[in-house]
């Protein structure tokens, strides 16, 4: 199982000590595993149900907690928006989900990432993470965050 960023269109390794914020995590379901065993039925589930290597990002530990608190995960005018709003003490939906992630992953937890970007495998990744135990699944589109678990 390979350790890896959740926004770019491959998997990177995470253990190359990145410093690059992660991307916004687009047209992928993201969730929570409590334990190991949980996160290897994840990943086999996902790459035995036909997802490849490369479209399953898995997170665990303080780097990648780091590299997600580090930035917005977006671009652009975006970014600032978001950085802008936040030091007025305004936040979105989006950002206090970041901060859930960021949380589980500097509480041992692992943070699994799926790109799925159509809603057959949207559907088909949310239901492997449901099967395997995952919490807080969310879908990430382009332009929506879909809240699917709590």
């Amino acid at each position: 199982m390979q350790e890896s960023q959740f926004g770019g269109e491959s998997a990177q390794d995470v253990d190359r000590n990145e410093t690059d914020p992660i991307e916004y995590p687009i047209n992928r379901v993201v969730g929570i595993l409590d334990t190991p065993s949980q996160t290897t039925c994840a990943v086999d589930g996902l790459v035995g149900g036909g997802f490849l290597e490369s479209e399953v990002a898995v997170g665990h530990g303080p780097e990648p907690a780091e590299r997600l608190a580090s930035g917005t995960g977006r671009q652009g005018f975006q970014d600032w928006f978001i950085r802008f709003t936040e030091q007025l003490g305004h936040r979105n939906a989006e950002m206090e989900m970041r901060d859930r992630y960021e949380q589980a992953l500097r509480d041992g937890l692992t943070v699994i990432g799926v790109l799925a970007p159509t809603e057959e495998r949207k559907d088909l990744a949310v239901q492997i993470l449901r099967d395997c135990g995952a919490r807080f699944i969310n879908f990430f589109g382009r332009f929506n965050v879909e809240q699917i678990v709590r």
